[in-house]
């Protein structure tokens, strides 16, 4: 039973040692920046609405809060938003429809 007991509390004890820089480590990188929601879908529909949700309640879940920004570039298809992503900076997050996924 002690060996169990040890066994585990060695087990926690390095993952605790782990976690800790990953968490001092992603606060940085994050902190005052912004991340893009595109839509390619207009204003008020189901995507729309879902991203606006997720967007109020992201940075709370990223450490650093970083703003979230949720734009809607209909046209084309989608095809508009996609070419948007493709040319964009690495903190824009796509949610398309499913003609492009």
């Amino acid at each position: 039973m002690k060996r169990i007991a040890l066994c585990l509390f060695l087990v926690f004890f390095v993952l605790s040692i782990f976690n800790l820089p990953m968490k001092a480590a992603a606060a940085p990188y994050y902190e005052g920046k912004m991340i893009r929601i595109i839509v390619t879908f207009p204003p008020g529909g189901g995507y729309d609405r879902m991203a606006r949700m997720v967007a109020r309640y992201l940075p709370k879940y990223i450490p650093g809060k970083p703003n979230v920004i949720v734009e809607n570039m209909p046209g084309a298809s989608g095809m508009v938003g996609a070419n948007y992503i493709y040319k964009s900076p690495s903190l824009t997050v796509s949610r398309s429809g499913p003609s492009i996924e």
